[in-house]
């Protein structure tokens, strides 16, 4: 049973959008409203506060849609419905976006019961088929992720600064050593970060061991 869980119900199809209240209401939740579009989606939102909002992804703009729940009831968890197990792409964009669980086309109406028990009791749930395509999904992300290694080609002026980095110079103190203009040195950091794969100093420094000759005078 759904224990007095608020639910709101996000479809476009007024009969399934009917039909679903009618289901959580028989397994004890609340519908706090329906909604069918942005406008009706805020309003509802405003007058209640859901704990679990279903949103079903066959609705036309279902994406704004998603993106409007979460935005608009940060406190809710967001449930999507209808989505296909075979969308790779649906199901980590709707990952992305924070969702907190999912039921799949193919999944019956006990497992949906689930989901909405879970989801309202603060958990995130999904499928083993949806568990294995976000890992999939992080592997790939892992392995093109760019890493330093024998490829990386550094110039002998970024090899220098690199070493610079390393010791915590500024680009003031680095300009002064190398008898340069500042803004060449920021020319030059901006290189160094982007062919190392980093966003910070502190990175590029931490890698600049591994990079490195053991043996760089500055």
């Amino acid at each position: 049973m759904l224990c007095g869980a608020k639910v709101l119900i996000v479809d476009d199809c007024t009969l399934y959008r009917d039909y679903l209240a009618a289901v959580v209401v028989s397994h004890g939740a609340v519908v706090t409203g329906v909604a069918w579009d942005c406008s009706s989606l805020l309003a509802c939102v405003d007058a209640t506060t859901p704990g679990v909002i279903l949103v079903d992804m066959r609705t036309r703009d279902s994406e704004m849609l998603l993106r409007r729940a979460l935005q608009s009831s940060p406190a809710a968890g967001v449930v999507v419905l209808g989505v296909s197990g075979d969308d790779e792409s649906e199901i980590v964009r709707c990952a992305e976006a924070g969702v907190a669980g999912y039921h799949l086309r193919a999944e019956a109406l006990d497992d949906l019961i689930v989901v909405i028990r879970k989801v309202a009791a603060g958990e995130f749930l999904c499928s083993p088929v949806i568990s294995a395509i976000l890992l999939h999904r992080l592997s790939s992300l892992a392995s093109q992720r760019q890493k330093p290694g024998r490829d990386l080609v550094l110039t002998a002026r970024e090899i220098q600064i690199l070493s610079m980095l390393e010791v915590g110079l500024s680009n003031q103190e680095i300009a002064a050593r190398l008898c340069i203009a500042v803004h060449t040195v920021k020319n030059h950091v901006h290189s160094l970060l982007t062919k190392l794969g980093v966003s910070s100093r502190a990175q590029a420094a931490a890698l600049a061991r591994t990079i490195l000759p053991d043996e760089n005078p500055i």
